[in-house]
């Protein structure tokens, strides 16, 4: 898969794209959908597949309440890759960007640079300065320039618009088996591990640490996890937060993971860890003794759910 940041590293030719427009935060149901149907259109009519996505995301950009994030944009690039999508576009949504009208971006910008001639979009796509174009303006623009343009019906999950809006909240409240159903795959953080302060080996918990790589993310506290190492999954617990009995003005959540009945140097390895019941909130203590008190607490209930809830 090819990765563009910028237009003009991409060098158009004779081969049209196929092109799925959207955030893609959390790849749930209802984006799998948006991309199926691009990648039917891409085949039918030999077609390059193409997916345009947005950094920071539209939210983001205008909210002065970050909204929280599912996906990283390193794990867009993942799902995407595994889709065998040819051409990712991760578009800078900045101040020029909002101010394309919608004939101009869609005409100048995928028809003209980009050899468009299919273009799949959700349900509640809107385009163009303002976001006052939608799917009628996209269809009626596309057409002008003989293009095909389709959008998706919503999917929904037990009667449930599947939104990555509603998966964050479910995911908040820690109701992990429903947003599974809405993403079609259970939550599931993928980094690498890095070095921390080794804290956590001192009082004897040494943890795996995964940057997030995300302003915001809907996880707070302590949870029941198993992870997932070059394949062999393991038990454990986590902790997603800043760390406040350690620091005290960190800004950045860290994802914390402490692998039960595991040994061994994983600094630099990806590993998948896979959210299953929350145990607590994240709580500041007086001192370490008291926190590593409650660590064992919490390591005797994740294993707890993690033997005997079936999940």
């Amino acid at each position: 898969m090819h990765l563009y940041r910028h237009l003009c590293d991409f060098a158009k030719d004779d081969t049209p794209l196929a092109l799925a427009i959207g955030n893609f935060d959390g790849f749930h149901q209802g984006h799998k959908a948006v991309i199926n149907t691009m990648k039917e259109k891409a085949k039918i009519h030999g077609y390059k597949s193409a997916v345009m996505i947005f950094e920071p995301q539209p939210l983001e950009y205008f909210n002065k309440v970050i909204p929280s994030r599912l996906y990283s944009i390193r794990d867009k690039v993942r799902a995407f890759e595994k889709e065998g999508i040819d051409y990712l576009f991760c578009m800078p949504f900045n101040r020029a960007f909002c101010e394309l009208s919608a004939q101009e971006f869609i005409i100048n910008i995928l028809h003209n640079k980009l050899n468009v001639k299919s273009i799949t979009v959700g349900s509640l796509f809107t385009f163009g300065q303002g976001g006052v174009a939608g799917i009628v303006e996209l269809t009626e623009i596309a057409k002008s320039v003989g293009v095909e343009a389709n959008a998706i019906t919503s999917i929904a999950s037990h009667g449930t618009r599947v939104s990555s809006t509603m998966i964050r909240g479910l995911i908040e409240n820690a109701n992990f088996k429903e947003a599974e159903a809405m993403l079609g795959h259970p939550y599931v953080i993928e980094g690498r591990v890095v070095h921390g302060n080794a804290i956590g080996r001192t009082i004897g918990f040494p943890t795996a640490n995964v940057n997030l790589h995300r302003r915001v993310t809907p996880l707070k506290g302590v949870y029941a996890v198993f992870v997932d190492i070059d394949g062999k999954i393991y038990k454990g617990m986590a902790n997603v937060g800043l760390r406040p009995t350690i620091y005290e003005n960190k800004v950045k959540s860290l994802l914390e993971v402490n692998i039960f009945d595991f040994s061994g140097d994983i600094y630099g390895k990806n590993i998948k860890v896979t959210f299953k019941r929350k145990i607590r909130d994240e709580e500041k203590f007086p001192d370490l003794t008291s926190l590593m008190a409650q660590i064992k607490v919490d390591a005797k209930t994740a294993l707890y759910f993690l033997d005997n809830i079936n999940f």
